[in-house]
């Protein structure tokens, strides 16, 4: 087996199969939260770190204005042609979260997977406020993002198969719980096992740099930007099961507004 050292965000047809599970429960999730805690109709929607373009897609599909924008041409190039094979209508940019923002104000600004934590600290705050300044008055923040501190084995939901038109690519994602250069990060490893359908084979290991969040310091974070939680849930996406506020380990999904008058909702 062949092996590369490198960002595996390079490499967005394996990325894609590895992460092509069904955007329908994700999206739903963003759908019901805009129902639920959106003030005034819900338009116009920004994706940062939008890679391959899955959620962004699926959210003009369900006839949203969406912009996607992400760092890794590779990854816009691919999301462009697979927005024009399903016909949808997206706003691409080649662009840093940190350093840039839509020119007119947006209705949500929506970024499900954890790729917030790739942002170097000072980098992630000045990301925080792009979001804020992306945004209209009331306008809702949906970010995914993993909190606290894990076991450093492999669980099943860090280890998983997908298969697509022969291609099977085998993912494993974990802590090496070895400090990062810079200062407040931890390295992490993903590896791709990639079969194609002639048989040969490909493994592609990415060692990252992502930073450190417990909840409160993700939600003071945040409110540092203005934004205050609705809800937060867990990878179930499910609006009726919030977890608590405080002291949680995992995956999230929080749902917040821009301004200081939000309620949270237990």
């Amino acid at each position: 087996m062949r092996t590369i050292y490198g960002n595996w965000y390079e490499y967005p047809r394996y990325y894609d199969i590895a992460f092509g599970w069904d955007p329908d429960v994700e999206v739903g999730f963003v759908e019901d939260a805009f129902h639920k805690f959106g003030v005034g109709p819900i338009k116009r929607v920004y994706e940062p770190f939008c890679g391959t373009g899955r959620i962004a897609i699926a959210l003009a599909e369900r006839g949203y204005d969406l912009i996607g924008a992400d760092i890794v041409p590779a990854a816009l190039d691919f999301a462009r042609q697979r927005a024009a094979d399903h016909g949808a209508a997206v706003r691409w940019e080649l662009a840093d979260a940190s350093a840039w923002s839509p020119n007119e104000p947006v209705d949500a600004v929506v970024t499900l997977i954890d790729s917030f934590r790739h942002l170097p600290p000072e980098a992630a705050k000045a990301a925080v406020a792009n979001f804020a300044k992306s945004l209209r008055a009331n306008g809702l923040l949906i970010v995914g993002v993993d909190v606290g501190d894990r076991p450093i084995e492999v669980t099943p939901e860090e280890h998983w198969t997908m298969e697509r038109d022969g291609v099977v690519v085998q993912t494993a994602v974990f802590d090496l719980r070895k400090p990062g250069i810079t200062p407040g990060t931890t390295v992490t490893r993903a590896r791709m096992a990639i079969r194609e359908r002639d048989g040969s084979e490909l493994e592609i290991i990415c060692d990252d740099e992502m930073a450190r969040y417990t909840l409160d310091e993700f939600l003071r974070l945040t409110r540092g930007a203005g934004f205050e939680p609705l809800t937060i849930c867990d990878r179930r996406y499910d609006l009726r099961r919030p977890i608590p506020l405080s002291g949680y380990a995992g995956d999230i999904v929080a749902v917040m507004r821009l301004g200081r008058a939000a309620t949270f909702v237990a």
